[in-house]
């Protein structure tokens, strides 16, 4: 089961390092702008990913951080689940990635407390 979290965890680790990167650079400013979110959001969120994903990767050597990083990208994709289905009116067809994703986050999350 280790090695498979562990694959799990790099995986994660560059997805969202890139998509942390891609949604910093504004280049998803008009699905925050649909939700009603601020500009500001932009920052964060990409924050939070590409913190997480750099956590992410170096908590493969350390499990306290694997956890940190579970935590926070886990919450911001149950936070852009719902804003896809609670504020976008969306079907939760288009909120599966993010479910599946914090899905992931959490399997690691367990592995590690």
């Amino acid at each position: 089961m280790g090695i498979i979290i562990l694959i799990l965890q790099v995986i994660l680790g560059l997805f969202f390092i890139m998509t942390g990167f891609k949604i910093f650079s504004g280049e998803m400013k008009q699905e925050f702008a649909r939700f009603g979110y601020p500009p500001i959001f932009n920052k964060i969120t990409g924050a939070f990913e590409f913190i997480g994903g750099i956590a992410m990767l170096i908590g493969v050597f350390y499990g306290s951080l694997a956890i940190f990083a579970s935590v926070l990208i886990g919450l911001t994709m149950l936070a852009g689940a719902l804003s896809h289905i609670l504020l976008g009116k969306d079907p939760v067809t288009k909120a599966m990635p993010a479910i599946v994703l914090f899905l992931l986050n959490f399997c690691v999350f367990i592995y590690y407390i």
